[in-house]
């Protein structure tokens, strides 16, 4: 029997060939040298053998070193109860996790933020995280995890894997899709197509047969057949994603939006992500803007919405809109963070808002306002964002246009400066089915003491104050697309159409390189005059208003030309350029 220094025992047989045996001991406190002894026993009485060992004729030692591991004991399936780890302690950064064969595996639960150094998954073993709950390694991760997400089967949801090498087979065979309406063979899991020009065509459905794999920071469309869990299982990704390939298709009837996803079993910084992308040079997008599916509509979230904290949730996907052929748009693991909650988060804010809200039947739609120091009256980046436009347009949608109206851009998020409330006014678009009733209402917060928020109606010649509990009622005998009927002002008074003399609320802007939209009229007589930078007129046309007028400009040359317009109550000249 050999006997080591800490007791451990083995057998070896005398004889004239080798033996060898193995001890392994665990060692958890810190140390600069080791030392070894072994002494011989009788295997009769234990004595120590001190003469007639034989010929030895070598000792060997070969030490091989593991890096102590937090073990997974398994007493139950609750990560965060000590009883369930060898350390008697829940793993924290600095634990090497190691998940053996057992009877029992960890969940992560929906609250919990779970964070390991090296994380090993035994083959056979697993790994469950709940909707809700995240994980981070600061190290390397072998093995498969899987993420649940709950979805309701009455919805559409944008998903993406939070982990690498699970293919399309693997996460048709492990979910329930329901199947298409038109065409049975689909089922409703698919990837966006900007390239389609058919707007109605660009998400691809996969059929039961499809294979390939999901592609890390790809997002998806899906709906399942009934509320489960959609499960997600691969390799936790540990490295940083500087390449994912963005599109632009706008130049081939297509358009530049792509479906990017959450690579992370973590939530990711939504502010860092935006300016990583888009700042500083690295202008990847035409806005630092995403765009998310809330059940209802694309929601628009930007550097406005972040406040201080707005967050990407595990396993969701997410719209940008690329500003030309680009491969390196960036998501790393420095944005992951853990949060309390399955969605977008932002702080409470002190800063003034309006929610300006329309329903019609059953449809709502919103438009925000926020007031913002450092904002401009046009459009600011991070700060405003455009409705999406991706897919085909919805039948009813209410937006604003910027108050000064520079780039005609339909805003879902509209930040202005914060001051000067009472001068500054808010177009908004609709667009509205004819013979519809809408009822608009707003909810406004933080604004200046005494301020009100009215809606004025140009063609009934109406101002109407709104708030939570009042609203505003009216009929669209006529199809409606555009702004110039409906304006947001905020007054310390109440309005009366005798005020329109003084408010400066009509807008001139281009809506492409050979349209002049004029915006904001008052129903009556008007002309409008072009001159070149000579003075000499190019154009003069006299029409009746009725809340929006587009003049045709595709005979003029390109160049800078003032723009004279003239109503029965006031004059307006304004400055544009033709390319």
């Amino acid at each position: 029997t050999v006997e080591t220094l800490n007791g451990g025992n083995e057998s070896v047989t005398a004889t004239s060939t080798w033996e060898g045996f193995t001890y392994n001991k665990e060692i958890t406190q810190p140390f600069n040298k080791i030392q070894f002894r072994i002494r011989f026993k009788e295997a009769t009485d234990g004595t120590v053998v001190t003469n007639d060992i034989g010929a030895i004729d070598n000792i060997t030692a070969t030490l091989t070193f593991f890096q102590a591991r937090n073990f997974w004991i398994g007493t139950d399936t609750d990560w965060t109860n000590i009883a369930n780890w060898t350390y008697g302690t829940v793993p924290v950064s600095s634990d090497n996790v190691q998940i053996e064969t057992n009877a029992t595996y960890p969940i992560i639960g929906a609250t919990t933020g779970a964070v390991v150094n090296n994380l090993t998954v035994d083959s056979g073993a697993s790994l469950n995280i709940t909707s809700g709950g995240s994980l981070r390694v600061n190290g390397t991760s072998t093995g498969n995890i899987t993420y649940n997400r709950n979805l309701l089967d009455s919805k559409w949801y944008l998903v993406s894997s939070p982990f690498s090498g699970e293919s399309i087979d693997d996460i048709i065979a492990n979910n329930s899709f329901l199947n298409g309406t038109d065409d049975t063979d689909h089922l409703s899991f698919a990837p966006y197509n900007n390239a389609a020009t058919d707007v109605n065509q660009r998400f691809d459905y996969v059929t039961a047969v499809s294979t390939g794999s999901l592609g890390d920071g790809q997002g998806y469309l899906t709906r399942l057949s009934a509320t489960n869990d959609m499960s997600f299982t691969g390799t936790m990704n540990v490295t940083d994603f500087t390449s994912i390939n963005l599109s632009d298709n706008s130049g081939s009837s297509g358009n530049a939006f792509n479906l990017l996803g959450n690579p992370y079993p973590s939530y990711i910084d939504l502010n860092t992500l935006l300016t990583s992308n888009d700042s500083g040079g690295n202008d990847l997008l035409t806005e630092a803007t995403v765009w998310i599916w809330n059940g209802t509509t694309y929601a628009e979230r930007n550097l406005t919405t972040t406040g201080a904290d707005a967050f990407i949730a595990p396993a969701q996907g997410f719209f940008v809109n690329a500003d030309g052929a680009s491969t390196s748009f960036t998501i790393t693991e420095a944005m992951q963070s853990h949060q309390g909650t399955d969605s977008f988060e932002k702080n409470e804010s002190l800063r003034p808002e309006i929610l300006l809200i329309a329903k019609q039947g059953k449809n709502t739609s919103d438009a925000n306002i926020y007031y913002i120091d450092g904002t401009s009256t046009g459009f600011d980046n991070g700060y405003d964002s455009s409705i999406f436009s991706g897919l085909a347009e919805n039948s009813f949608e209410i937006y604003t246009a910027e108050v000064s109206n520079d780039t005609g851009k339909n805003l879902g998020i509209q930040s202005l400066p914060n001051a000067d409330h009472e001068t500054m006014v808010i177009p908004v678009g609709i667009r509205s089915e004819a013979g519809s009733e809408v009822t608009f209402t707003a909810e406004s917060l933080n604004l200046p003491s005494g301020l009100k928020v009215f809606l004025e109606d140009k063609e009934n010649n109406t101002f109407n104050e709104l708030t939570e509990t009042s609203n505003y009622k009216v009929i669209l005998t006529e199809k409606a697309e555009g702004t110039g009927r409906f304006y947001l002002h905020t007054k310390s008074s109440a309005l009366s159409i005798d005020d329109n003399v003084a408010l400066n609320n009509i807008s001139i802007y281009k809506t492409n390189e050979s349209t002049l939209r004029i915006a904001g009229l008052q129903q009556g007589k008007a002309s409008i005059k072009l001159f070149n930078v000579l003075g000499k007129q190019v154009m003069n046309s006299s029409f009746e208003s009725a809340g929006v007028k587009d003049v045709s400009l595709s005979k003029l040359a390109t160049g800078v030309y003032i723009v004279q317009l003239e109503t029965e109550n006031r004059n307006l000249n304004k400055k544009i350029v033709l390319e």
